[in-house]
């Protein structure tokens, strides 16, 4: 019985420990609340309140998305979007059938999301170096031909407990 608990135990390690390290070296992993105040978005669509957490996986990384809208009386929706940088990762979600992540730097990535074969849109995704801020701003958009997104810029702070 030792023997079992203590091969489970490494078994557990062995998945949990590179897990740990790649968060450590990842300044985008954590929970992010956006900034309204210091957030600039053209067409916004009600957003009342929207928080990432960046959370290391098995795979790579998983975002859980968490929305509320004006519109919808407190309803909060979630989703969850799983990406490996560098590699094309297929999504669940609608809209987008697969969303490619490369890192420029420690705390610069292009977000590409593609749908149908067709590059759809791409963005710059910044964490300052003090992780006080993590921006989001269109680079291109399928949907946007006046390029009136290119302004807008998505300021996420980290999430403090209490």
């Amino acid at each position: 019985m030792k023997i079992v608990v203590r091969l489970l135990a490494g078994l557990l390690l062995t998945v949990l420990l590179p897990l740990t390290a790649q968060a450590a070296d990842d300044p985008f992993v954590g929970a992010w609340q956006l900034d309204m105040a210091r957030s600039t978005i053209a067409d916004n669509p009600g957003v009342k309140s929207k928080q990432f957490v960046f959370a290391p996986s098995a795979d790579g990384v998983l975002i859980t998305e968490t929305l509320e809208l004006l519109a919808e009386d407190g309803k909060k929706r979630v989703s969850q979007i799983p990406y490996s940088y560098g590699q094309v990762t297929p999504q669940a979600g609608p809209g987008i059938d697969g969303l490619l992540v490369v890192k420029a730097d420690s705390h610069t990535a292009y977000w590409t999301a593609i749908g149908g074969g067709k590059i759809l849109s791409q963005m710059q995704v910044v964490v300052s170096s003090d992780r006080t801020q993590m921006t989001f701003r269109y680079l291109w958009a399928a949907g946007d031909p006046t390029g009136s997104r290119f302004n807008d810029r998505y300021v996420y702070v980290p999430v403090t407990e209490g």
